[in-house]
């Protein structure tokens, strides 16, 4: 009964501060819905025009329209976050740079951000939009695929498709630390923009590096080894009459086609979507030198930079750290412990997220689909001109929900670290002690 009674208090408090900060916040949000969707879309439909120019500008031009979907995410999260006093509540340095730098919240934050659309399959469902709105322009036509020139072409090809990868990599990297020593904002956004096309380029092409690899692997003579495990577990069950590859191939139709897709939809897209929340919001992280310190760690707003260790081959190694892996203190680890800290609230508050945001996603959409029935069949002309209406209609009201929906439940993960802390003084050391 405890249970059902932290579930039913849980449901009540996110649904109803959900509701208010959506009704007290809804026209700046509806603001920010408009001009993210409207900038997103123009990107899109350019990508679609200059794709026969090149398919690597396509590319740039859809990955600014992620920028500014993302901006949209990371301005909408601040709206609700401000009306619910989260910065007030968090642990932060007064001068931490979320407050007043989008370009550091994009930064740190684009990584996790690709990386979910990624699951959900929205890369590629904005790759293949690019192709039906290059039909649409340009008439039906099977000359050759769209964004083609992503595909590696030989071994030639997948070499030059490696070079542009660690290219672009270091290129962000440099800028990385440009934008760190002199604080310029537009170096910022340049570093959103690289990594934003670099996470595409890894996502759309680097898969057809990992084909080309397999098949690389099964033109070898050692993969006969890798199927000696299967060869020996079909001859040891056919003794019993069973097909064990029958068997293994149903269970896996089973997972990926029934267990796992409900498990992503109904659990680890509304996990994810608050890990990120907690990015923009700020989970108190540490660094790795901060891990491999002994003693006490550096306090949070000390800049690596900074950091004084004991000798000099460690100030060495740290400093070879920060060169060549930047990127585990900057976006990796800081999203695994936001991820660490939104598990860490108990099964009750989860369960009552969990359900409130798949009751928001069924929702939205029904609402797609009521929308697309009440217009009934057409040529696939008009649904590329009524389409985007409909999209608009639905994102202006499903995400003004769900921002708020996320800053109320990170609000709430707040409260759950400080009453666990046994006195509001003591939250914010108790925050960061259970985000490592």
């Amino acid at each position: 009964m405890e249970a059902v009674r932290s579930l039913a208090g849980s449901l009540n408090h996110l649904v109803t501060t959900t509701a208010v900060v959506w009704w007290r916040t809804l026209p700046r949000l509806l603001v920010v819905v408009l001009l993210g969707w409207l900038g997103y879309r123009v990107f899109a439909q350019l990508a679609a025009l200059v794709v026969d120019i090149s398919a690597w500008l396509s590319l740039l031009m859809l990955s600014l329209g992620f920028v500014v979907r993302l901006s949209t995410i990371i301005i909408g999260l601040r709206i609700t976050g401000q009306e619910l006093q989260i910065r007030q509540a968090l642990p932060l340095p007064e001068e931490d740079p979320r407050d007043t730098s989008i370009s550091h919240l994009l930064s740190l934050t684009l990584l996790p951000f690709l990386g979910i659309y990624a699951v959900f399959d929205v890369v590629t469902d904005a790759a293949n939009d690019i192709q039906i709105n290059y039909y649409v322009f340009g008439g039906l036509t099977f000359e050759r695929p769209v964004l083609a020139q992503l595909n590696p072409q030989g071994a030639v090809g997948a070499w030059v498709l490696v070079g542009v990868i660690v290219g672009l990599y270091v290129v962000r990297r440099l800028i990385d630390r440009w934008f760190e020593r002199t604080g310029f904002r537009p170096l910022g956004l340049l570093a959103a923009l690289v990594e934003g096309f670099f996470m595409l380029i890894v996502l759309m092409s680097g898969r057809q590096l990992l084909v080309r690899l397999r098949h690389w692997v099964d033109d070898r003579a050692f993969r006969v080894w890798l199927d000696y495990p299967s060869w020996g577990l079909q001859q040891l069950f056919a003794g019993l009459g069973i097909d064990i590859s029958d068997v293994l191939a149903q269970l896996g139709t089973l997972w990926w086609d029934v267990i796992w897709p409900g498990v992503t939809a109904m659990v680890v897209e509304p996990m994810l979507w608050l890990a990120l929340a907690a990015l923009v919001f700020g989970s108190q992280v540490v660094s790795i030198a901060d891990l491999w310190r002994q003693g006490q760690p550096v306090g949070v707003g000390v800049r690596r930079g900074r950091v004084e260790v004991g000798d000099r081959e460690r100030s060495l190694a740290l400093g070879v750290q920060e060169a060549f892996f930047g990127d585990l203190n900057d976006k990796y680890l800081p999203t695994w412990q936001s991820l660490r800290l939104v598990l860490g609230v108990g099964p009750a508050f989860f369960a009552a997220f969990i359900v409130c945001y798949g009751v928001l996603s069924t929702g939205e959409e029904l609402l797609r689909r009521g929308l697309d029935s009440l217009l009934g069949g057409h040529p696939a002309a008009f649904w590329a001109v009524a389409g985007p209406p409909i999209d608009l209609v639905v994102t202006a009201v499903a995400e003004p929900l769900r921002w708020a929906l996320l800053a109320t439940a990170f609000h709430a993960c707040l409260g759950h670290f400080a009453a666990n802390a046994g006195a509001e003084a003591e939250a914010p050391t108790t925050l960061a002690e259970e985000s490592r």
